[in-house]
């Protein structure tokens, strides 16, 4: 009886700071909307080296995702969490302190640990304190979607201040994103860890059987596979823009503050469009991911054509802002999508191991176009970069949605049966 209570009590306890962690801890902080102005202007990187680490990340990522699956199995959800946040602490010193390329090689492998760490704990260590009633599902979204939503608020806040204090002084943010990360980790420290019932051994051999499962129900469902290409092409793209976007504007002297105040609107508008994704899918059904790709490929070709463009420069920078504003908008419909369209496994136990692959192949379409984009801007700048990665994106795109039409999006009772249904075979 008391140890009920007293596992009641840690339930309790870690719902009650999930959603505040959350806000404060899920990422960084004063970070990423300074980040390459910071390498580039402070740090003197070449750009090419700046986006070629996100190829590393995406490398390291794979490379420790089974390794850090099993530590996570004997630590626990709570010490995952608080070593994630150590890593990311870490992470940012050495950014901090990075003077060539191969320090920040070493940057991003404890930046793949820290987020490693993070990634499942984080969502892990509420599915495990949520009761297992008939409304853990409701409970559960309710609590991620406050947290995510707070967190959202506070990103975009925290955008636009660090673009008007790196103006100020560049390491303002980054100190400011320190601080957050120490934050962060004693929030989490404040987690209960609680034991799972019927815990089964998570070896290295065990997660590699997985994933193999993984791997093997992909490949033999048609639907499955065209999903897994679409998603994994988008988030290598939005991978890539996180860096182009930024080095764009900088290329046509807008200042940090500014930039600041550009990515501040983005966010507020990916977290409104957010909360249309059902609408939208309903509408566009099996086209909703092409229309999403095109979308974000079209716009890049825009913005790099408007950026060679000889025009008025206050029009120049409204409509690069305008296709950015589009370009997020649709990514906050994607980020919605993607979950709906994988939730419509109803086992949990596949969509487990459909994760762990999914996981590895978003990092493999990762590493591959990061790598491009890099190798591109050894020959050009970022200009006629955005322009021609944004064409050859928009060809293998069409490519991916042609393989996909009529595969993808469609209500569970319309899909074939061997797309839907499995067979795990150990």
């Amino acid at each position: 009886m008391e140890e009920s209570l007293e596992i009641a009590r840690k339930r309790k306890n870690n719902m009650k700071i999930y959603p505040i962690y959350t806000m404060i801890g899920l990422d960084l902080l004063f970070f990423y909307g300074i980040k390459v102005l910071f390498l580039s202007q402070v740090k003197h990187i070449d750009l090419s080296y700046i986006v070629l680490t996100e190829s590393f990340y995406a490398f390291f990522y794979i490379l420790l995702q089974v390794p850090i699956n099993v530590i996570m199995d004997k630590i626990g959800s709570k010490s995952s969490i608080v070593l994630g946040n150590v890593f990311n602490l870490l992470y940012v010193i050495l950014i901090m302190s990075a003077s060539n390329f191969y320090q920040l090689i070493i940057s991003e492998l404890v930046s793949a640990l820290a987020f490693g760490f993070k990634n499942i704990s984080e969502t892990s260590i509420l599915d495990i304190s949520i009761p297992k009633t008939e409304k853990k599902s409701a409970i559960f979204s309710k609590l991620d979607s406050k947290g995510y939503s707070r967190y959202c608020y506070l990103y975009a806040i925290t955008t636009l201040l660090s673009g008007l204090l790196y103006d100020i002084n560049p390491y303002i943010p980054i100190t400011l994103c320190l601080i957050f990360i120490v934050f962060s980790i004693v929030s989490s420290l404040l987690y209960d860890e609680i034991e799972v019932e019927n815990k089964n051994q998570n070896t290295i051999k065990q997660n590699i059987i997985d994933i193999t499962i993984g791997f093997k129900f992909i490949f033999k469902s048609n639907r499955l596979r065209s999903l897994l290409l679409m998603i994994g092409f988008i988030w290598a793209i939005i991978s890539l823009l996180s860096t182009y976007e930024v080095s764009l504007l900088e290329s046509i002297n807008v200042s940090a503050t500014y930039i600041g105040i550009i990515l501040f609107f983005t966010q507020i508008i990916r977290g409104l469009f957010a909360k249309k994704s059902k609408k939208f899918n309903e509408k566009f059904g099996n086209k909703s991911l092409t229309i999403i790709t095109l979308t974000t490929t079209i716009c890049m070709i825009i913005a790099g054509i408007v950026a060679l463009g000889k025009i008025p420069f206050g029009l120049q920078i409204g409509i690069i802002v305008f296709t950015y504003l589009i370009r997020t908008s649709v990514r906050g419909i994607y980020m919605v999508i993607k979950k709906t369209y994988m939730s419509n496994f109803s086992n949990s136990k596949i969509l487990t191991k459909i994760y762990s692959a999914n996981s590895i192949i978003e990092n493999i379409f990762r590493m591959i176009i990061t790598f491009v984009g890099s190798v591109v801007l050894n020959y050009m700048n970022i200009k006629y970069a955005m322009f021609f990665v944004g064409m050859l994106l928009s060809a293998i795109a069409i490519l991916i949605s042609s393989y996909s039409k009529t595969r993808l999006g469609l209500k569970p009772e319309k899909y074939k049966k061997e797309d839907i249904e499995y067979k795990i075979v150990e």
